[in-house]
């Protein structure tokens, strides 16, 4: 089933507005039914795993076989399906997940899929609040007429959070 691109609630594919959150649903830049439309989806989908805190929604969306990560969170390096199993620890100790998606561009390849997105997401991790820009970028591959994740790569925009919850942005060195 699809997703609202704006607030992740399940919708119909004869939709015109989603039901919780109002966005209309058929002057979106991927309608429904199309392949762009089901990727979206399928990453809509994995967020809302998270915000749910739910790993097993999150795993029937991942070919985990062949799923690797860049991660915005430690460790910051090439991950394989280990990744996964370090995020489901975190769902245990994640409240008050919320977030938005921009910017999304998805090109069709074929039997793959390159997406790339921008998500803001705020909650809090082990009574510690984090409010975070990041970009993504996703790879998935199609398998029939279903689409999973087999790269995830996520980094922060160059602004980070302090302890008291101001923001501290990083001036761009002129190297």
């Amino acid at each position: 089933m699809p997703y609202c691109p704006s607030c992740g609630a399940e919708v119909r594919e004869t939709d015109n507005f989603c039901r919780r959150c109002g966005a209309r649903l058929k002057e979106l830049e991927y309608p429904p039914g199309t392949p762009e439309a089901a990727v979206k989806s399928v990453i809509i989908g994995r967020i809302e795993g998270i915000r749910r805190r739910d790993p097993e929604a999150i795993s029937k969306l991942i070919d985990r076989d062949r799923y690797t990560k860049f991660d915005d969170w430690p460790p910051y390096e090439l991950q394989g399906p280990e990744a996964l199993d370090r995020e489901a620890e975190a769902l245990r100790v994640l409240k008050e997940y919320t977030y938005e998606t921009m910017n999304w561009k998805i090109n069709i390849l074929g039997d793959l899929a390159l997406a790339a997105l921008t998500i803001r997401y705020r909650g809090t991790i082990r009574d510690r609040s984090f409010d975070l820009r990041s970009r993504v970028t996703a790879v998935l591959a199609r398998s029939g007429d279903e689409w999973r994740i087999v790269h995830e790569h996520w980094s922060r925009f160059p602004e980070t959070q302090a302890p008291h919850g101001e923001t501290i942005r990083h001036r761009r060195l002129g190297w």
